[in-house]
């Protein structure tokens, strides 16, 4: 407003000295100026974003790791004799019986299903009523997904040895075991969710 202002009170006194000037250019200084401030200008930058769970596919060693949870090494509470090895829930009762394991809560529910209501049922995990070994090997086969873990537990030299593939995925930044498989048979109709796993949970035919 102000520089309105000084435009309109200043249009008389602009005619007068163009009439006294006969023509001759205007003073510029009499003209009304203004400065402009300049506007702010801002670098847009991008809101950061939540890292995902997982941007590498797992290692190894890590597959190994939830292996050998699923499959420990024994301790004087839950093992006997000569044993080296059991199964993650090997001493564990009740409704949480699985949670010591590294296991999804779909497979959790799977396994349960599978034994309750079954008299002196098998371990799910392998191993039968008593899932001890003395021998225990782990190979990987990491994904971006997860992976999978090909464990082999037995008794040594001579004996059944028990195969296990355990396909594992990554849950909310962790590694889990998703599906259970007896190695080298077909996984769409012989996994842990076809009928009749307990049966077949000691993986010694392949």
């Amino acid at each position: 407003m102000r520089f309105f202002k000084r435009i309109v009170w200043g249009a008389p006194m602009m005619a007068i000295a163009l009439l006294a000037s006969c023509g001759s250019p205007a003073n510029p200084t009499s003209a009304a100026t203004s400065t402009s401030t300049p506007v702010p200008t801002f670098t847009a930058t991008e809101t950061p974003s939540a890292a995902p769970a997982s941007t590498a596919a797992a290692s190894g060693d890590e597959l190994r790791g939830v292996a050998t949870t699923v499959y420990p090494a024994c301790t004087p509470a839950n093992c006997a004799g000569d044993a080296m090895f059991t199964t993650c829930d090997a001493s564990s009762s009740g409704p949480d019986v699985f949670a010591p394991c590294p296991l999804t809560a779909r497979l959790v529910t799977q396994l349960k299903s599978e034994v309750d209501g079954v008299a002196s049922a098998p371990d799910p995990l392998g191993g039968g009523q008593d899932p001890e070994w003395t021998t225990e090997s782990v190979t990987t086969m990491p994904s971006s997904a997860g992976g999978i873990a090909h464990v082999v537990l037995g008794f040594g030299a001579g004996t059944a040895m028990e195969r296990y593939d355990l396909v594992v995925i990554v849950h909310v930044s962790q590694l889990l075991v998703d599906d259970i498989d007896c190695t080298g048979t077909d996984p769409t109709a012989g996994d842990v969710y076809a009928d009749g796993w307990v049966a077949r949970s000691v993986c010694t035919a392949h």
